[in-house]
């Protein structure tokens, strides 16, 4: 371990973590604009199209247009010649959804990619998955000379993992967050020294007691955009539930709390890395021992628990129908009303954007595992139609009351929490 003395040395001139693009748009981090721009790349992908074709364009306008009072990321300028992949498509090959090397500029996903768009993987497998294996350097987002640099000076690392790491034994410790000033001024000049655990948390606790300085420290994030860069590391784990953005002020003061009820989950997701290049081995695995379908439920009960108006949004659904949509139960001690369009993402507290839904069928629609289209065709997951697959009817029949505009949002652009 280091002394509180040390003063990291950067390993070569430009050691950095790299995610995005020098351009970087955060908001294409967010899972209703990652997953539903490749949502509409699996659409496309069978009639052989470009990715600067009019179709992808009009696609990519329709997605903006829907999350435009939500996300607000414009993506109808990102058209044409100068299309989104081509500007910013690292967001999707460094998480191995489409290929890192496209000559033809057709439009093609690799099989995992397919297996998420076609929602055969649910989003919490996909970010587990994405934990477990995202590493630096990384050919897809780096050139061939920065991997040869990291590899020559013995470096490898699992960023996202390593952020958790550090993240749950803060929380171990009573002081459970991160900043985005801790990442990039300690956090990240560690990781080129090779590091271990317990440096992090030392000199993280040191500079919030004021023990030591970080004055001398090397500059890893000199470059205009890359704070914004290191900070997409911390708002995947927000974005996918492992830890909760605090903080109004700038970029640099925000706090990443660990979510305190899934911290057994997160630790048993971290303790299973990866002995395979396989990520559907990895899938199996996971499915085998259960600890995802555990982060889902939890994550989903402190959603739920957090969402203002929520006694008085059942009341109105449960009085304007009172049995589940999909199973057609009456007793109202496992009746629960879900939002279709969800809150997150702006949806309403009304009757029309509500399901009374049975407890478990609840969980399954709000963890992508059931879907319902704007014509009542239910579709399941492959790890739900395991269990539930006899049960559930291929088909109902949409209540009068409900906006089939919110049932189109989710269909087309989400995948669960």
């Amino acid at each position: 371990m280091f002394e509180k003395s040390f003063v990291p040395q950067k390993p070569f001139a430009d050691f950095k973590w790299k995610w995005a693009c020098l351009q970087c748009t955060e908001g294409l981090n967010d899972p209703v604009i990652l997953l539903g721009v490749l949502f509409r790349m699996r659409k496309l992908e069978p009639l052989g199209v470009k990715f600067s074709s009019e179709e992808f364009a009009q696609e990519l306008r329709e997605l903006s247009e829907d999350t435009a009072d939500s996300v607000g990321v414009d993506l109808a300028r990102r058209t044409g010649d100068r299309n989104l992949i081509r500007n910013s498509g690292q967001y999707w090959k460094a998480l191995n959804l489409i290929p890192a090397k496209n000559h033809s500029g057709k439009i093609e996903l690799t099989d995992f990619g397919r297996k998420v768009a076609d929602h055969e993987i649910s989003q919490s497998e996909f970010a587990a998955i994405t934990v477990q294996t995202f590493r630096l350097p990384n050919p897809t987002i780096q050139s061939e000379k920065e991997c040869e640099e990291w590899l020559k000076h013995g470096l490898i690392l699992y960023p996202l993992r390593l952020l958790l790491e550090i993240t749950c034994e803060l929380e171990r410790r009573g002081e459970g967050y991160i900043t985005t000033e801790e990442l990039v001024r300690i956090i990240i000049p560690l990781s080129g020294c090779n590091a271990e655990l317990q440096d992090y948390i030392n000199f993280i606790l040191w500079y919030r007691a004021g023990d030591i300085t970080i004055e001398k420290w090397p500059d890893c994030i000199p470059a205009a955009n890359d704070i914004r860069i290191a900070r997409e590391y911390l708002l995947f784990l927000s974005h996918y539930g492992y830890v909760q953005q605090r903080g109004t002020g700038t970029r640099m003061e925000e706090h990443y709390y660990m979510d305190d009820t899934i911290v057994d989950e997160v630790r048993q997701i971290l303790i299973e890395h990866p002995k395979t290049d396989s990520v559907f081995d990895m899938l199996a695995k996971m499915r085998l021992e259960k600890y995802i379908s555990e982060f889902e439920r939890k994550r989903m009960q402190r959603v739920r628990v957090a969402r203002p108006n929520q006694a008085s949004f059942r009341k109105a659904v449960l009085q304007a129908c009172e049995r589940c949509v999909i199973t057609n139960v009456t007793m109202p001690e496992i009746l629960e009303a879900a939002h279709i369009k969800p809150f997150k993402y702006n949806g309403e507290d009304t009757v029309a954007n509500g399901f009374a839904m049975r407890t478990d069928i609840h969980t399954l629609f709000d963890t992508g595992h059931l879907r319902i289209s704007p014509d009542g065709e239910v579709a399941l997951s492959s790890k739900a139609r395991m269990d539930y697959g006899a049960s559930i009817p291929p088909r109902i029949v949409i209540p009068n009351f409900t906006n089939k505009e919110f049932l189109r949002w989710r269909w087309e652009n989400y995948d669960g929490m």
